[in-house]
């Protein structure tokens, strides 16, 4: 069967959806996008679109059927990956890892369990319902999140116990379980990991630096850098190592995986691990760097397509003189998109607009939202409040 007869369904078609689904038109595929959400920027490039929501596995089932689809994938979302999995292992169609395995890296305290159990760079953590069942929790400052949340929702950094109470019920307000995890803050440079395992080996594997806001958008990324300019290379390697072996104790599968790491003074430790790709657009930095497409290479392991081949020294020494940034254009939820605001810069490599012209900001993490972004040759971009 060739490629122009072959059908997929991405749930999911805001913008990080979107650069899958105009990949697969590129290849010639037909395209199904679901989102319960009209008019989201996806949908455009969709031959077909279900307004369905991604969470409703028996109405993703019916038009998978209806629609005979080849492939069901996602690419930014972890709320679309675990319905992915479920619904590709029902449809008996090709997939990465299984609902166990994402189940794991869904919930932060099982994975924060894992990392302990195997020596992985543990940090002190708590799963909750309620204050009372923190008890004598004595590490301050910590981190107050849902366990499964994304996209910084529900975080919030606590210095004090008199502040937990209210952190946590709005954590657990905010998790799908009613869960919420404290675990020690970690602080220093962020930085992130891009992987793919494919026959049982590690064929990209690119750190980047992650440019974050400071106390007022906590954890929100601003941009990333390739390669990390505010960490050391011992330190790089470090982490490096840290990744292969997660990803050796994870046992190894063939898929994607997207890597949060904080390098503190004890060195690089977890953030999160999520089994997609990031929802940064990050494939386009990686590609400006080193010329690969990760969005191909997962799409080829995938189906079988083309065969993978390792990215030298898996992704590191691919470093350029200067380093490469990928910035975002940000505003509050509930603004005006007024493009003139944000034009791009002249030395870009890729420009690219969420919104139209007078089109309302939607709240995603609730503080600041994406309205466009940019690849650029950079200069080093210092993370916030660094001197």
């Amino acid at each position: 069967m060739t490629d122009a007869q072959r059908t997929i369904m991405v749930l999911g078609t805001n913008a990080g959806q979107a650069d899958l689904i105009r990949h697969m038109k590129d290849r010639g595929w037909r395209v199904i996008g679901c989102s319960p959400v009209v008019g989201e920027p996806g949908q455009a490039f969709c031959d077909v679109v279900e307004h369905i929501n991604i969470v409703d596995l028996d109405a993703l089932e019916n038009a998978a059927r209806r629609h005979d689809v080849d492939l069901v994938y996602s690419i930014s979302s972890d709320i679309a990956m675990s319905s992915v999995v479920a619904l590709s292992e029902r449809l008996n169609l090709p997939h990465f890892y299984d609902s166990a395995f994402i189940s794991l890296l869904d919930d932060k305290a099982a994975l924060r369990s894992f990392l302990a159990e195997h020596d992985l760079g543990p940090v002190p953590f708590a799963k909750v319902d309620s204050v009372a069942a923190l008890g004598e929790w004595s590490t301050f400052p910590c981190i107050v999140k849902p366990t499964d949340g994304q996209g910084q929702r529900g975080v919030v950094r606590i210095d004090q116990p008199e502040d937990l109470e209210l952190a946590i019920a709005r954590a657990t307000e905010i998790s799908r379980t009613g869960q919420a995890i404290v675990e020690g803050f970690l602080d220093g440079v962020e930085i992130s990991c891009n992987v793919l395992v494919a026959g049982g080996q590690i064929r990209m594997q690119v750190l980047s630096e992650r440019l974050v806001h400071g106390a007022h958008a906590l954890g929100v990324p601003r941009g990333h850098l390739i390669p990390c300019v505010h960490v050391s290379p011992a330190d790089q390697a470090v982490a490096q190592d840290l990744v292969r072996r997660i990803v050796t104790a994870l046992g190894a599968r063939d898929g994607v995986l997207y890597f949060q790491m904080i390098v503190t003074q004890d060195g690089p430790r977890v953030v999160e691990i999520a089994p997609r790709l990031d929802g940064c657009h990050m494939w386009r930095l990686i590609k400006a760097v080193t010329g690969a497409d990760k969005i191909s290479m997962a799409i080829d392991v995938l189906t079988g397509a083309a065969p993978v081949h390792s990215l030298p020294n898996a992704g590191e020494g691919q470093a350029p003189d200067v380093p490469f940034e990928l910035m975002f254009q940000q505003v509050p939820p509930g603004t005006r998109f007024d493009p003139s605001t944000y034009p791009p810069p002249a030395d870009c490599l890729y420009h690219e607009y969420r919104y139209q012209p007078g089109e309302e900001v939607r709240p995603i993490n609730g503080t600041l939202e994406v309205v466009g972004y940019y690849v650029r040759p950079g200069t080093g971009n210092k993370p916030e409040g660094m001197a």
